[in-house]
């Protein structure tokens, strides 16, 4: 054959395709299907649909593309209404030809929607469980059940420039950080939250791996002219619309006290399911120019690059010349003065007193605001692993006269004096206090025998802050220079669990056996836990744990009230639970400090009696000697 016939031949089915107008009506498929789309994303939302329901319209219009080219072959739209196309002078070729064409196009649309569902996560199966399958459950949302746990979004900057991310990452961090205020309520960390800044997989299969109830996600479309701010509260497990807010403004002179104006009615929002009080908001009085610096200064130091702090510097020096005051601007500078000096392949040691002082100032000069309080806590507990002689902790002599009042209506107002600040136990829920805590554990990757229980410790609270990915990153690192560190072994075993990954819990097991400490499992032990999740899943990992404690008690060897406690909690014995918690809190255990947010414990949030023991927890850690651990810790 011929390309001058080849050419011919096409020329024909172009020709057939004109007469009977499938181009056309493939144009105006696509364009209908355009439109339902967007009527879809605004429509869906007011009547509780969540994304599921947006992808299946997708798919359902790709899928529904074949067909309608076949019907648009055969069919044609007329003044006397839908007739069947005249068949015409084409030969068998050409017939071959459109039925090959359009077979072509149907699989490639198969294949297209086939794909674009698996990345969604609809075709993804769950671990297998052991034992016997286990019937299915279909979450639902109850509008009386109270929220017990959340976690916010990364904000979407729907700007028309792209430009506006650094308003959203810090509208971001606002609402976590008054969310994390409400004391019937668990907030999932910044850290835990941002793996899904990009990539956003269904709303169950993100509540399933936060270990939430409830979403917040939203967007920020903000011009010189106007600023809007969209949330939407939804309940993870089912997908289902809680309450959407909105706030439209045409000018926004203070940046800092419209962001908490929006924190505080999201959190009004949450605590009106509790019938618990919100805090009370305090007006901004920061220059508008210097919020703007911070706010550029904060989203460059969260590139976590040398460029990123050095950018970042110049941003929060910028603000603290519009306004000496701004705590958060200063602590940002001491943050970023430490990260650069870090990075540095010789540390600075007057870099880093010099980042020391500067966060001792910030915490002097606001001890309430979340940024300082993070910075200087992680700033002096990793001083001393990067300085040749760390300075004493009476160097710096502002914190001393800080006395914090708590806001109005808040039944424990108190007043406390900051030397009582403990360090040890802060888990880090800003961008600033988490870049520091990353940084300095890259830094310190080689442990040393005497350094395990600090990487112990440290895993406890990250699991207490759900960050098990990390957790289980520290305690490996503790075991495998110790294997016979029992309480990260532990430890190791119950990230695991928490996180549903039972198979893995096996495994930690398993290897904890074979390591053989002195609390260690033997092999009848860990037989006993692999029946006990065959048959009952995570509770039966709980159930086999207070076994092991009790037991253990019982036998004189001294057994943390804390683990006995959280054990309690996570099998919901709330008698239990909170005895042996009251007992931890006597005894100065500075694992009570981790209940806020510790998973295990979400069942009970809304128990009085566990609220009073979080409070006295909040003053325990207050008091305790400044960087060191509370009695009895």
């Amino acid at each position: 054959m011929t390309d001058t016939t080849q050419r011919s031949r096409f020329s024909q089915f172009l020709a057939e395709m004109r007469r009977r107008h499938v181009g056309r009506f493939a144009l105006g498929y696509a364009a209908s299907a355009f439109v339902l789309l967007q009527l879809a994303e605004i429509i869906f939302p007011a009547f509780g649909i969540g994304d599921n329901g947006l992808r299946v319209v997708v798919a359902v219009a790709t899928l529904g593309f074949p067909p309608a080219l076949v019907l648009a072959w055969m069919y044609d739209l007329t003044r006397s209404g839908i007739t069947r196309t005249e068949v015409g002078a084409s030969s068998p070729w050409l017939r071959t030809a459109a039925v090959g064409s359009l077979l072509v196009i149907t699989v490639l649309a198969a294949a297209g929607a086939g794909l674009y569902l698996t990345r969604q996560g609809v075709f993804a199966t769950a671990v297998e469980e052991r034992g016997p399958p286990q019937p299915v459950t279909i979450a639902s949302f109850d509008p009386a059940e109270p929220i017990r746990s959340i976690a916010v979004l990364p904000l979407q900057d729907n700007s028309p420039g792209d430009d506006e991310a650094y308003f959203a990452a810090s509208m971001h961090e606002e609402l976590i950080a008054k969310l994390s205020q409400l004391e019937e309520i668990r907030v999932v960390s910044r850290t835990s939250t941002m793996q899904f800044a990009d990539s956003v997989p269904p709303m169950p299969e993100i509540a399933r791996r936060l270990g939430v109830d409830v979403l917040v996600e939203g967007s920020v479309v903000r011009t010189p002219q106007r600023t809007r701010v969209t949330l939407q509260l939804i309940h993870g497990p089912s997908d289902s619309h809680i309450q959407t807010l909105q706030w439209d403004r045409e000018e926004i002179p203070d940046v800092l006290a419209f962001q908490t104006e929006v924190a505080h009615e999201v959190v009004e929002a949450v605590a009106a399911r509790h019938e618990e009080e919100p805090f009370a908001t305090v007006a901004s009085e920061v220059d508008p120019d210097a919020q703007e610096a911070y706010f550029r200064g904060r989203y460059a130091y969260d590139r976590g690059t040398p460029e990123g702090y050095r950018t970042a510097l110049t941003f929060f020096q910028e603000a603290l010349t519009e306004d000496p005051d701004f705590a958060p601007a200063l602590a940002g500078l001491a943050g970023a003065r430490f990260l650069g000096a870090l990075e540095d392949e010789t540390i600075s040691q007057d870099e880093l007193m010099l980042a020391y002082a500067e966060a001792d100032s910030a915490l002097a000069m606001d001890s309430t605001s979340m940024e300082t309080r993070e910075v200087f806590a992680l700033i002096e507990g990793s001083l001393p692993r990067f300085m040749e002689a760390p300075p004493a902790p009476d160097a710096f002599t502002a914190v001393g006269s800080v006395h914090v009042v708590r806001l109005p209506g808040r039944e424990d107002s108190i007043v406390i004096d900051m030397t009582g600040f403990d360090t040890a136990w802060v888990a880090p829920m800003t961008s600033m206090g988490e870049r520091i805590e990353a940084q300095v554990r890259r830094q310190t990757e080689t442990v040393t025998q005497n350094e395990t229980g600090r990487l112990a410790r440290d895993g406890r609270r990250l699991i207490g802050a759900g960050r098990f990915e990390n957790a289980e990153r520290v305690l490996r690192s503790a075991v495998t220079v110790s294997p016979e560190n029992d309480e990260a072994w532990d430890l190791l075993l119950r990230s695991h669990v928490t996180r549903e990954d039972l198979e893995g819990a096996l495994d930690v097991a398993s290897e904890w056996a074979a390591a053989g400490g002195m609390a260690a499992p033997d092999a009848t032990d860990v037989a006993e836990l692999d029946n006990a999740i065959g048959a009952e899943g995570d509770r039966g990992y709980w159930r086999w744990r207070a076994d092991r404690l009790e037991a253990a008690a019982s036998a004189g060897t001294p057994v943390r009230a804390f683990d006995l406690a959280s054990t309690y909690a996570a099998l919901s014995d709330e008698d239990q639970a909170l005895e042996h918690l009251e007992r931890a809190l006597r005894d100065g255990e500075p694992a009570v400090m981790t209940i806020r947010t510790d998973p295990v414990w979400d069942d009970l949030r809304s128990s009085p009696r566990l609220r009073e023991i979080v409070r006295e927890a909040q003053r325990l850690r207050l008091n305790a000697p400044r960087g060191g651990r509370p009695p009895g810790g």
